[in-house]
């Protein structure tokens, strides 16, 4: 081990080593970026966002220290509320060596000394109660309260290591330091032919995925709401952006981050998490692609619609294609009446006695809950949607997973208790290949 230098500490229960290594400093880094950067006239990564405005964005640069501790080393991504940098913990440079019996030594985890710091857009004090980003502070000190329970779902999901505020000549922001994580279930998706993910792979996510929510169901009392496959953006160096012709910003392009079929998949992004417990919720909400019937229909809902957001991923994962699409492309809309018909070829008639609560009742379905809008519905079903599984024993044990999570009736479908020991997920995986 050429160029450590070793001190031996004892103490009252057993001796260790403290290392230091040239091999194990932190990074060097200049508070301000050495390298040239390039003029570019046209809008990149966040300033491509629609509601985009410099001004509620922080001007985090590369070697910036938030809070006297964490050293910003280069971009991560973006999103409408936020950017993320790989940051070094310079409280946590401190590495130990334990000596188990016949001075055999071993290296602690270096995990800690790197965080992943996300740095969200102004806070806009006026619509205190609409901000995702405080919605997500929020979630996240009400989910701290139960990071001590003993439960699976806890190595599933990211939580916060430390949460604080920051200034800017805009206004204030939050900062949340977490747990550095690999790529989103999206990227991984793509490197397969197709984007058709391996079946033990994705009975594999999807399973952990369940106890994730259990715990976020059953212990913390919240719905996620938005789980879904996220994009993410090609990487580059720092760009010097002049698309603001009075004063040129600095806009860095995100660095990739590598990929590798391991570790644990995690759940995260909480912006739009809600409070189910004790609360009713009847608003318009999730994603377009993964919206659950029940807020379709304008009806209360709650738990449920995670459940229903992970057998929308499953097929999209085993499929490589979303299963719902009812986007207008041309003008860049969501169609409501193209969701219902395509709600009612994958999965049948709905209940009428669940379309009578509804809003829409009238105004797309007949006293006796036929369709009588247009567009017609689909002559298809969830079983003709999967084809990667053949016919057979395998198929039908899928087909009764995925029924009796996509479901019209929110309180018919099965909650994360009932699918974990499903069949089909836990099915021999020499059986599944």
């Amino acid at each position: 081990m050429a160029g450590l230098r070793m001190r031996l500490i004892t103490s009252s229960s057993s001796p260790f080593l403290i290392v230091r290594s040239r091999y194990l400093r932190a990074p060097t880094l200049p508070h301000r970026p050495t390298h040239t950067m390039a003029a570019h006239s046209q809008a990149i990564e966040e300033q491509t966002l629609p509601l985009y405005h410099r001004k509620y964005y922080y001007p985090v640069k590369i070697g910036q220290v938030f809070n006297d501790r964490y050293r910003i080393i280069s971009k991560l991504g973006y999103g409408a509320y936020s950017t993320v940098w790989l940051a070094w913990d310079e409280r946590s440079y401190s590495v130990k060596v334990v000596l188990i019996w016949a001075a055999v030594a071993d290296l602690e985890s270096r995990e800690n000394e790197y965080t992943s710091l996300k740095v969200s857009v102004q806070v806009d004090n006026n619509n205190a109660e609409l901000s995702p980003v405080l919605n997500e502070i929020n979630v996240l000190q009400r989910l701290k309260q139960f990071a001590d329970e003993d439960h699976p779902g806890l190595d599933f999901t990211r939580l916060a290591r430390d949460i604080f505020e920051t200034e800017s000549l805009s206004g204030r922001h939050y900062c949340t330091a977490y747990k550095p994580q690999g790529n989103s279930t999206r990227i991984l998706q793509e490197k397969f032919p197709n984007a058709i993910t391996p079946k033990p792979l994705v009975k594999s996510l999807i399973h952990r995925l369940l106890f994730s929510v259990n715990w976020l169901h059953a212990t913390c009392g919240v719905a996620h709401t938005d789980i879904e496959d996220q994009e993410s953006q090609d990487p580059n160096l720092p760009i010097t952006s002049t698309i603001n012709k009075t004063m040129p910003i600095i806009v860095y392009k995100s660095k990739p981050t590598m990929l590798e079929l391991s570790g644990l998949p995690i759940l995260t992004d909480y912006g739009q998490m809600r409070v189910v417990e004790g609360c009713v919720n009847q608003d318009w909400w999730m994603s377009d692609l993964y919206r659950a019937p029940e807020v379709l229909l304008h009806l209360p809902w709650g738990f449920p619609v995670d459940i229903w957001s992970i057998g929308v991923m499953t097929l999209e994962l085993l499929e490589g294609k979303n299963l719902f699409d009812p986007i207008d492309r041309v003008h860049g809309q969501y169609v409501l009446p193209l969701a219902l018909a395509q709600y009612i070829g994958y999965l049948g008639p709905p209940p009428l006695s669940i379309i009578q609560k509804s809003p829409l009742f009238s105004t797309y379905f007949d006293a006796e809950g036929n369709w009588v809008s247009e567009p017609p519905v689909p002559k298809t079903s969830l079983e003709d949607f999967v084809t990667t599984i053949p016919p057979g024993q395998e198929k039908d044990q899928f087909s009764r997973f995925i029924r009796k999570i996509l479901t019209w009736d929110p309180e018919v479908r099965a909650t994360s208790n009932e699918v974990i020991p499903d069949e089909w997920l836990m099915r021999p995986v020499e059986e599944m290949l």
